[in-house]
């Protein structure tokens, strides 16, 4: 039974089919989770420990790679902007849950927990500089809802960290439960086809 994580199949499901079997072969090669290969991690772990300035100031010193050194402190600067112009803000550790359909099993993880006023917020980040697209969010805020089983008063939200601003869903999409069970199928089918040894 293959586990991915919310990303891995947010950009399968809004992929067209010949990129969806790339996107399949790809996860099934990966391999093990390697932190060397994590790119953003001393940034979100940063952002998840709620760092002070000694903090960012360290984990941006600490940099070797150039390409992070390159795109930290600007990424950096841009979700520290975001936070002092909260007024209200509270964290709180964010739930954790999967969703699962038909032998595809996904890991949903948002890395935020956010308090703004009255309402409550599970966040996925995102870093990419691509732009943020409304099928991707749409996708990103209903598996977060069915992946949670979020209550009422608790919202899903994206964090485009590159433009500093928290994205909200409109509203439930009714429609879309079926088109992303409809997705799981064809991973499978896909993983099957590929990979079967990793059944």
């Amino acid at each position: 039974m293959p586990e991915i994580s919310l990303t891995d199949f947010v950009d399968f499901s809004i992929s067209t089919p010949h990129r969806q079997l790339s996107k399949v072969r790809e996860i099934a090669n990966r391999g093990p989770y390697d932190p060397r290969f994590d790119f953003w991690k001393p940034m979100r772990e940063c952002i998840q420990d709620h760092a002070d300035d000694e903090g960012w100031g360290t984990m941006l010193a600490d940099l070797t790679d150039p390409k992070k050194k390159k795109r930290y402190p600007a990424t950096a600067k841009m979700y520290r902007k975001f936070v002092a112009k909260q007024n209200d803000l509270k964290w709180f550790k964010p739930p954790a849950g999967t969703w699962s359909y038909q032998g595809l099993v996904v890991r949903v993880n948002p890395e935020l927990g956010l308090e703004l006023g009255d309402h409550k917020h599970v966040v996925k980040l995102y870093f990419k500089d691509e732009k943020l697209t409304k099928p991707r969010l749409k996708v990103v805020f209903e598996m977060i809802r069915l992946g949670l089983k979020l209550q009422d008063g608790i919202v899903p939200a994206v964090l485009d960290i590159a433009k500093g601003r928290l994205i909200l869903p409109k509203g439930p999409d009714d429609n879309l439960l079926p088109l992303l069970q409809a997705q799981a199928l064809a991973f499978v089918h896909l993983w099957k086809a590929v990979n079967p040894d990793k059944l």
